[in-house]
C-alpha cells in the first residue's frame, strides 16, 4: 500500500489494528506508544510522530514498513515529455526508428 498522507497512514494503522483484533490499549502496551498518541495517529494526526514511533506501532502488529523515496519531479519525465511533444508537432516518422511503444 502506498501512503501519501497522514490520514492514509492513520487509516492503515487502524485497519491493521482492527484486523488483528487489538484494542488501542493493547497496541499502546505492545508498542510502548502512549494511548493518546495511538488515538491521534488513527485520526491522521501524525504531525509530531517520529518515524521510529510509527515503525514501533507497525511492528507491534507484526507488519513491516518499507520506505521508497522518489523525486516528485524527475528531469527524465520532462525530457520524455519534450520529445513526445516534438515528435507530435514535427510529424516525425517514428516507425522508421524501430522503437516499439
Amino acid at each position: 500500500m502506498q501512503i501519501t498522507s497522514s490520514a492514509e497512514a492513520g487509516a492503515l494503522v487502524k485497519s491493521l489494528r482492527e484486523s488483528r483484533k487489538l484494542s488501542r490499549k493493547e497496541l499502546s502496551d505492545a508498542s510502548g506508544i502512549p494511548l493518546r498518541t495511538v488515538y491521534a495517529v488513527e485520526k491522521g494526526e501524525l504531525n509530531n510522530l517520529s518515524l521510529d514511533r510509527f515503525i514501533a506501532l507497525i511492528s507491534a502488529m507484526g507488519a513491516r514498513l518499507d520506505v521508497r523515496v522518489s523525486d516528485a519531479n524527475p528531469s527524465e519525465d520532462a525530457e520524455v515529455n519534450r520529445l513526445i511533444k516534438m515528435i507530435a508537432t514535427e510529424n516525425l516518422d517514428v516507425d522508421r526508428w524501430g522503437i516499439a511503444p
